[in-house]
Parts: structure tokens; C-alpha cells; sequence
């Protein structure tokens, strides 16, 4: 005697996913969560070595808010504008 069991998509995922392996993090937030960690302990340090390599390796987030933050949004040329421009360019 056989006994056929029909189960839907949806009840197969549910049960699967206490199968699945958990999701690794990215190992850029893995190095980007250390170096801030690192940052902390060496403001509340006396430690220079320690200091001077934050000096040097800064937080990729820090470092790149000082990059953009002198960056300025330029509006952009109407078709006109750009005509006009093209031409005063040529003659």
C-alpha cells in the first residue's frame, strides 16, 4: 500500500528554511564595523601606535563623507540654455 502526500510551494519553503545555512556578512561591513570599533578604542586610548594607525586607516564611511561633502550639485542646462551655449562656443 502507498500513501501519496502532496505538499504546497509555500509549506515546502516554510519548512526549508530552518534547513538553509545562515547568510554570511559581507566581509566589506565585516572590515568597515572593525575599523569604526578600532577608531572608538583609540579615542578613549592613550595609546599613539594605536592612534596613528586610525590616522592612517580611517572608517570608509568618514572617509567618504569628507570626499563628497565639497562636491556641489549643478543644476542641469535646459535644451535652450545649451544651444545658446553652443553657439556663443563656435563663433
Amino acid at each position: 500500500m502507498t500513501q501519496v502526500v502532496t505538499v504546497s510551494a509555500q509549506t515546502a519553503a516554510y519548512a526549508m528554511e530552518s534547513v538553509k545555512p545562515p547568510q554570511r556578512a559581507s566581509r566589506a561591513s565585516y572590515v568597515e564595523e572593525h575599523t569604526r570599533m578600532l577608531a572608538q578604542q583609540a579615542a578613549q586610548s592613550e595609546d599613539l601606535q594605536l592612534r596613528a594607525l586610525v590616522a592612517i586607516v580611517q572608517p570608509p564611511a568618514l572617509s567618504l563623507y569628507f570626499l563628497t561633502s565639497t562636491q556641489q550639485q549643478f543644476e542641469q542646462a535646459t535644451l535652450q540654455e545649451t544651444i545658446e551655449a553652443y553657439k556663443n562656443s563656435v563663433t
